[in-house]
This record gives C-alpha cells, structure tokens and sequence, in this order.
C-alpha cells in the first residue's frame, strides 16, 4: 500500500515536515466554509427527495423539529462498526473533521467506504489538521497522497473527494453524514483506536445539530454543542459552568488533567460537600507526569473524604465530565490548557432528558471505577520527573 522500504525515513520526514510547520508555519484557527458546505448538502437532499417522491421534501423538512436521538458506543470496535454503517447510509454528504489518520488496517478501511460512498455519488468533504501528522510516525496520512497504485491513489485523486490539509490547530474528531446525523468522538482513525484504548463515540441524529455543528455550535432543546472555533473559544467557560454547577458529585474519566483552573475548581468543590471522582489512565501514551503532578496537588488540596481518584489499567482515551450523574459534558477536549483554549475542539452537552444515553455513560463509569486501582497517597515524584510533569509529559 505504498509504504515503502524504508520506514524511519519515511517517519523522520513525517517529524521534519510537522516541525518546521509548527516553527515557521503561520497558524490560522479553523476557517473551513462549513455553513456553505451545510446549506450545499440541504440543496442536494431536497432536490434528491423530490426526485424520488413528491411528499419526501416535506417529510424531510419535518425532520427538522424531531427530537435529537442520541446513543453511545462504547470502544472502537462498535464505535468504527457505527462509522461504517452512517458512510454505507450516506445519500448526499459527508464531512469529515481528524486530527490523526493513519495509513494503517483501520486508515485503509475507512478510505475504502469512503471511496464506494464517493463511486455512488456522495460529496466526501475532509478536514485533515497538519499537526495530528506528529502522531502518525511512518503511517502519516499525506503521504498516501504519492501513492501510484491502490486505494490510496483513487482516494487523493476521485473526483467526489475534497481533502482540505492544513495548519488549522483543530483537535476535532467529528462526522457529518448528510444533514442528519452528527458522530462526535475522541477517536482518531487508526487501529489503537479501533482495537486497544478505551474511547467512545456519540451518534446523534438531528438535523438541527448537524446545522449547529456546521455553522459554529448551538443549542437544540436538550443538546448543546460548544466549540473552540476561529476568535471564539467555548469549550472554557462552559466547562468552567458546568463544573461549578455541581450540587452532588462530579466524575471525571479523562486521558490527560493537568489545567490549573480545572483542578481549583474541583478541590473547591469538594469542600463543599460534593463527591469528586477521577478516573486516569495508568499508563498513558504521554502526560503522564503531568496527571501525576496534578494528582499529588489535588490530595494535597481537597477534602480527603470527598474525593478518590483511580488509575485505569489499560490506556484510557475518553474525555467524560459527568455531574450529578445526569448531566455529561463529552467530546474531543482534553484537560489541558493547550486544549479548552487554543485548539480547536467540539463538545456536547447532554441534559437528563437522554436518559438512556446517560445510563450507559453511567454504567460505563462503574465498570471502569471496578477495574482501576484506587489512589490512596500522594504519588512521590522525583526533580526531573517534576520537569517533565512542567512540560506536559
């Protein structure tokens, strides 16, 4: 599939094109035509609806009112399974927004169902951002682009596909299908999502998310979506909210927590009587120091009898703040400066209203809590360790 002979000199490519990206490239927050793509794709479904039968366009316009459905999948394997049968459904549509994407088994699958999607006359749309490129070592995404043979070279090079590749600092993981249904995830495309870490995915069909989603977020009658996006940076302050708004407990299953107002905010809160549970990965592919360091201050500054924090055997990729067991904010944001305020990042707010949404991210959150090792003393951390921990590692 093109991989070539020789792997390092393929990664050390990889590396010296995303560092001098990053020093001399010039940063523009995520400027795609999103609204343009949205009310393209409206065109296409209605004109395609009227083809095929008088009444679908109205019955298609009254799908805007519908209440949103939303539904979890747990790990990739149900989650990618998810993926490929919304590409399979595609009629008009599909914008796709990734941060990593490897030419891997996983990479190369999802490539395929977007080409026979594209064969059948779909638009594919993709956002690729440039930095996610760091992460892919010798499997980097852009280079398929050389390749002559195989599915890689009809993808780069298929009329109904449009790859926009660039410098954006856009840390989304978002699927559109049509102007229908929204696939919001901390999934990467790449086989460690699909086969080993554990993540989730949120499918919610509604057009008018899709609609908030494509025009820069909003709110629907029981979802709301918030967004890093262009001069506006959402993810903060909303999370900053919904932190505060705490009556009960708050639960956090995060791969990455190292932000400073993050941590005040739940040592305070657990001083005022709410329960605080965390939930880490052991052994995560990086920040681990930062995790730890961020774990010793909280111990050191919350009330002990309100707060645990357990460490998740395998490598933990969700991004769940549950508060009051009823309400999740959920998404791409990680619990890092770099992420609530410069990046690009989508969220959704789910209320109570999706009760059985809630129950599996319930469930989910005591399975995991029964497999972790709780927490029961500061960790000890050595001078470079603690330097390390500084430099987000």
């Amino acid at each position: 599939m093109g991989k070539g002979f020789f792997p390092p000199m393929r990664r050390l490519k990889t590396f010296a094109r995303v560092g001098k990206l990053y020093l001399f490239g010039r940063w523009e927050r995520r400027r795609i035509p999103l609204t343009r793509l949205f009310y393209h794709l409206r065109i296409r479904s209605l004109f395609h609806a009227f083809e095929r039968h008088l009444e679908r366009p109205i019955q298609h316009l009254r799908l805007l009112t519908d209440r949103p459905r939303v539904r979890v999948y747990v790990d990739g394997k149900d989650a990618f399974a998810c993926i490929l049968k919304w590409i399979r459904k595609a009629q008009h549509m599909i914008v796709i927004q990734m941060f990593i994407w490897k030419d891997d088994p996983t990479g190369r699958m999802v490539a395929e169902a977007l080409l026979r999607a594209a064969d059948r006359g779909v638009m594919v749309s993709i956002s690729k951002e440039a930095l996610g490129d760091a992460f892919e070592w010798e499997e980097d995404f852009l280079t398929t682009k050389n390749d002559r043979l195989g599915v890689w070279h009809r993808f780069w090079h298929h009329s109904n596909i449009e790859v926009l590749y660039g410098h954006h600092g856009d840390h989304a993981k978002v699927y559109t299908i049509d102007d229908r249904v929204l696939l919001l995830t901390g999934m990467n495309i790449a086989d460690e999502y699909r086969f080993d870490w554990h993540d989730l995915l949120i499918q919610v069909r509604s057009p008018a998310l899709v609609q908030a989603y494509l025009s820069g977020g909003g709110r629907t009658d029981s979802l709301t979506l918030v967004m890093n996006q262009d001069s506006r940076s959402g993810i903060r302050p909303a999370l900053r909210k919904f932190l505060q708004s705490a009556k009960r407990s708050i639960v956090l299953e995060h791969a990455y927590l190292s932000d400073p107002e993050v941590l005040q905010i739940l040592a305070r809160k657990s001083h005022t009587g709410v329960r605080i549970t965390i939930i880490l990965p052991a052994h995560p592919d990086s920040h681990h120091y930062a995790n730890m360091q961020s774990v010793a201050w909280l111990i050191g500054h919350s009330s002990r009898q309100n707060l645990q924090i357990f460490l998740y055997p395998k490598m933990l990729h969700s991004k769940v703040t549950l508060v009051d067991h009823w309400r999740v904010f959920l998404g791409s944001a990680n619990l890092m400066q770099e992420s609530l305020d410069d990046m690009g990042e989508v969220n959704l707010l789910i209320d109570r209203s999706h009760h059985r949404a809630l129950v599996k991210i319930n469930t989910m959150v005591r399975l995991d809590i029964l497999k972790s090792r709780l927490i029961e003393a500061p960790p000890s951390l050595w001078w470079y360790q603690r330097i390390l921990g500084w430099l987000r590692l």
